[in-house]
């Protein structure tokens, strides 16, 4: 692997932790303890590097952050001290709190458990995290399926230019009429291929509202 790829290094230790790329992992007398490893030679309390839109680019990281720390962090104080890392990760760097708020809020309320939120229960911890490791293998599962899809040429891929208004009534008005008129085809049914719909091009509210207007 190392005559592969030359920036690939590795070094062999022996001893009850190691730390490998941003896992922190110990033996705690049989006990399997995990969180989050920060690298002390990386300066902290930095975003990532983001070409295009910054702040999509940030939005993304901390809502795949926050869910890498429920993933990696076994104990529940743990886990409250990484989301408190990420969260002032975003404040140094100049977002506003209303935008952590909503990341943070929009986590905690996917399985609809606000209310761990505040609490420092480990066993409620262990089946919130639980359910982040259920949602994950299914993404998974599902993934699997569509690459198999796409192998055998059973995905339809359909690009739309969407300006605005409400796109999500529009997928499943699509939808709908596909299945309707196509149910019983026996190549383009549902149950022989997927239609996946993505918009060409997304035009934020600034863009809109930047728009030139002609004065009379």
């Amino acid at each position: 692997m190392k005559k592969q790829q030359t920036n690939v290094h590795f070094q062999l230790t022996i001893g009850p932790n190691v730390a490998f790329f941003n896992a922190y992992i110990a033996n705690q007398e049989g006990q399997l303890y995990t969180r989050v490893h920060h690298d002390p030679s990386i300066q902290s309390h930095t975003l990532p590097y983001v070409v295009g839109h910054s702040k999509l680019g940030h939005s993304h990281w901390l809502q795949s952050a926050l869910i890498r720390a429920v993933c990696y962090c076994s104990s529940v104080e743990d886990f409250y001290q990484e989301r408190i890392y990420l969260e002032l990760t975003c404040l140094i760097n100049g977002y506003t709190f209303l935008f952590v708020e909503s990341h943070v809020y929009h986590f905690f309320s996917y399985f609809n458990t606000e209310s761990i939120r505040y609490r420092s229960d480990q066993a409620a911890y262990h089946s919130f995290r639980s359910r982040w490791f259920d949602f994950l293998d299914m993404q998974r599962t599902q993934s699997d399926q569509l690459r198999t899809l796409d192998d055998n040429d059973q995905i339809i891929r359909l690009h739309y230019l969407y300006d605005g208004g409400p796109r999500c009534q529009f997928n499943q008005d699509f939808h709908l009429c596909w299945s309707k008129y196509f149910k019983d085809h026996p190549v383009l049914s549902n149950e022989t291929m997927k239609i996946i719909l993505t918009t060409k091009h997304f035009h934020s509210l600034n863009a809109l509202l930047t728009q030139y207007k002609s004065w009379e």
